[in-house]
């Protein structure tokens, strides 16, 4: 009995200490936007602002820039995630257990390769095809390059996933009069909802957060995003700006938080949907 309290203390202590050791920075950093210019630099700092001040989101998002940024990370992550999901179910379908031809296996570790491949090992000759076709420092050529990036691992995961519906399942809705076109949207969609809930949000937060991509390809206010302002105000040409700094981090973080807020179950039982097998 002694060992296992000792246990679920231990248990108990590691999960306080990880819990702190992610909350922390962004509660200080909540805190920090809060704050006027006198109070974030003040010293000894202060960890409580005097009041619920208001003008570093005004200032920074609202009244700047910053505001078209906060609309393109919603255009990028929203467009590029509808993307991915389209063509990643199509894939993940034709490369599944359901249909067998000679070019499957090379083509699905082909996808693999590509995820593994770094985005900065090919900056190079994409900043030269997105320049000679017209992209370069728009919305639709950042959306489609982080949807290329995006699109290896949402197939691999819904490869998986759709790995797991029984072929007894598929054949039934075949002997029914079902096609092929059918059998994915009537059958295996419906039953894999909790791993499409979570590859769409394991998609949506890849492409928000990206940071490289929308830093080399992107130039004007219309087509940066929230990552790269970030980068902006914390190297300022007359130093940097803490509150306005911390305002657009927690602009940045907010829809992260609300989406694994809601989206928590689907995660849960989406990852571990291949976990046993049948």
């Amino acid at each position: 009995m002694a060992r296992l309290k000792l246990r679920s203390v231990l248990i108990y202590g590691a999960a306080v200490l990880l819990a702190l050791y992610t909350l922390v920075p962004i509660v200080w950093v909540l805190l920090t936007s809060l704050k006027t210019e006198q109070e974030t630099l003040a010293f000894p700092p202060r960890i409580l602002p005097s009041g619920l001040n208001f003008d570093n989101y005004t200032k920074t998002i609202l009244e700047g820039d910053y505001r078209y940024y906060a609309q393109n990370s919603l255009f990028i992550g929203v467009g590029g995630t509808l993307l991915v999901m389209v063509l990643a179910i199509a894939s993940g379908y034709a490369y599944s257990k359901f249909f067998r031809y000679r070019a499957k296996n090379p083509l699905m570790i082909f996808i693999i390769i590509a995820r593994m491949v770094p985005e900065i090992a090919i900056i190079i000759p994409l900043y030269f095809l997105m320049q000679s076709y017209g992209l370069y420092d728009t919305r639709i050529g950042v959306l489609l390059m982080m949807a290329a990036m995006a699109f290896p691992l949402a197939t691999w995961l819904l490869k998986t996933f759709f790995d797991d519906v029984p072929v007894s399942i598929a054949e039934a809705a075949t002997i029914d009069g079902c096609s092929s076109i059918g059998v994915l949207l009537r059958i295996i969609l419906p039953i894999s909802w909790p791993a499409i809930a979570s590859t769409i949000t394991i998609t949506f937060l890849t492409i928000w957060n990206s940071f490289l991509i929308p830093l080399v390809f992107t130039k004007s206010a219309e087509s940066k995003t929230l990552p790269v302002a970030i980068s902006e105000v914390a190297y300022g040409e007359y130093g940097v700006n803490w509150g306005g700094l911390s305002a657009i981090a927690m602009v940045t973080i907010i829809p992260v938080f609300v989406i694994g807020l809601f989206a928590q179950q689907y995660l849960t039982a989406g990852l571990t949907a291949g976990a046993e097998k049948g």
